[in-house]
């Protein structure tokens, strides 16, 4: 548990100094670096037992037990052909788990690291966010191959904004290899270029709203090609062991939105800034939706990232240093306990406590 509050303290203190020294971005800039080590150990050098699922995943690479299905099989198979080939190819070179950790520990955070360093108006405070949200950094800790999934489409969105359309296509299409419900980053395509008003904000909630009660029925379709996420569609464990989170998180993006309409609402936003805003509405109404079933759950983790992108993005356009000073507070405070729900009163959801790393065998010679 130290280690995640030491992590968060030092995230923290970060942000601090690039809030309060705006003018040194680029001195500051000097410890994205460092940062990144940090979580590189965090995350490539941890134990087995850290995150509810890796167990599985250590298992079958040790076991070698991964094998591509028949074509005919392949939706329905348990795990998708990119992990399946990638753990192939690891296991080849080396039957230790670290070094398939690490791997995939190095390429996941490598994407976050850059998309955040080039579109963040203040990546420590986007790094607070990651590193504390659901479905970000300790969700990857359990489950690497969504973790990966979701970062490559990140990268999808960044390219396909940057107009490198290429590259974000590729990554979209490589998604679902890794995890198939990476099949909705195909909407980067289509929203990219959106730009919503208020009528249609209003509309779109409404519209979810509405169809809220029949969203299990809506997905059953999607259940029947994935047969294997079956289980997401009856249940989530978000709902169950908590029935009260999912309905927090949908307030809280929802006074985050409308505060940032405020501050924004006259202020000549860039497309890049429109494209964030109509993401961030995307995740809210998504959100709203795992009031229902965890399978929209697992969907909302690719659309989430872009709240690491808009939080800063409103704290940067309030003028009035004190209101900004203010709410940077609130902002900290908030994912502090979101994360204390993760490392201590909910530590099930995740079990990424007691934290454990294969560095300290090493040093006792276990």
């Amino acid at each position: 548990m130290l280690v995640y509050i030491f992590m968060f303290i030092y995230l923290t203190f970060l942000a601090f100094l690039s809030l309060y020294f705006e003018d040194k971005k680029s001195e500051l800039n000097f410890f994205i670096f460092p940062t990144f080590i940090l979580f590189l150990v965090i995350d490539g050098f941890r134990k087995s037992s850290v995150g509810s699922d890796l167990h599985v995943y250590v298992s079958l690479f040790e076991q070698n037990a991964l094998k591509l299905p028949e074509f005919s099989k392949i939706f329905k198979s348990r795990f998708e052909s990119g992990f399946i080939l990638s753990n192939q190819m690891i296991r080849s070179i080396t039957n230790q788990y670290t070094v398939l950790l690490l791997i995939y520990a190095s390429i996941t955070l490598l994407i976050w690291f850059y998309v955040l360093s080039k579109y963040s108006k203040n990546v420590y405070i986007s790094l607070i966010i990651y590193f504390c949200s659901l479905g970000m950094f300790l969700y990857s800790l359990s489950n690497i191959r969504q973790g990966l999934a979701v970062a490559i489409g990140f990268l999808g969105f960044y390219f396909l904004f940057e107009k490198k359309n290429i590259r974000g296509i590729l990554c979209i299409l490589l998604a679902p290899f890794f995890h198939s419900s990476g099949v909705i980053c195909i909407l980067f395509l289509f929203l990219r270029n959106v730009r919503l008003n208020y009528k249609h904000y209003s509309i779109l909630f409404l519209s979810t709203l509405a169809l809220l009660p029949f969203t299990k029925i809506l997905f059953a379709t999607i259940i029947s090609v994935f047969p294997q996420y079956v289980s997401y569609l009856g249940s989530s464990w978000f709902i169950e062991s908590n029935k009260w989170a999912p309905v927090l998180l949908t307030i809280l993006y929802g006074l985050i939105f409308v505060f940032g309409e405020l501050v924004m609402k006259n202020q000549l936003l860039t497309k890049r800034d429109e494209a964030i805003k109509t993401l961030f509405f995307i995740n809210l109404i998504l959100t709203m939706t795992t009031l229902q079933t965890a399978l929209l759950e697992r969907f909302v983790f690719y659309i989430s990232p872009i709240v690491t992108l808009y939080i800063p993005m409103v704290l940067y356009k309030i003028t009035e240093k004190k209101l900004r000073w203010i709410l940077f507070y609130v902002t900290v405070i908030i994912y502090f306990v979101i994360l204390l729900v993760f490392i201590y009163f909910k530590p099930e959801w995740y079990q990424i406590v007691p934290y454990r790393s294969v560095i300290t065998d090493w040093l006792i010679g276990n």
